[in-house]
């Protein structure tokens, strides 16, 4: 069993279309609402490079993925019956790479 709560970045978010606006308008909407960001975690078994991938949604927008070594357990669980919720927990700005933002994730068990 995973420990919850754990934080875990999101892979893949320079791949998705709308990079890296998608991830300053979650920017924007962390600072604009006194709530959490919500990110919703989807199960994709028929993922074609790995049946355990686990996508991240923030705002209706496919953002990335769960890192695979996480996924791989997490979607165990999920397939399991466990209920896991996720929240946007920061946005990674390198000042070498600031036009390539990353996302980092808090991922919280709710059952």
């Amino acid at each position: 069993m995973l420990a919850s709560p754990f934080e875990v970045p999101v892979t893949g978010v320079t791949f998705r279309d709308g990079y890296p606006n998608s991830i300053f308008q979650i920017s924007s909407l962390m600072i604009e609402k006194d709530t959490p960001v919500l990110a919703q975690l989807q199960r994709e078994p028929e993922n074609p490079v790995d049946d355990s991938a686990i996508r991240v949604v923030v705002n209706g927008n496919h953002v990335g993925y769960i890192p695979s070594y996480i996924a791989k357990k997490l979607s165990e669980e999920i397939d399991g019956g466990v209920s896991w919720s996720a929240v946007v927990d920061r946005i990674i700005v390198s000042p070498e790479n600031h036009n390539q933002p990353g996302l980092r994730l808090k991922v919280i068990k709710t059952c």
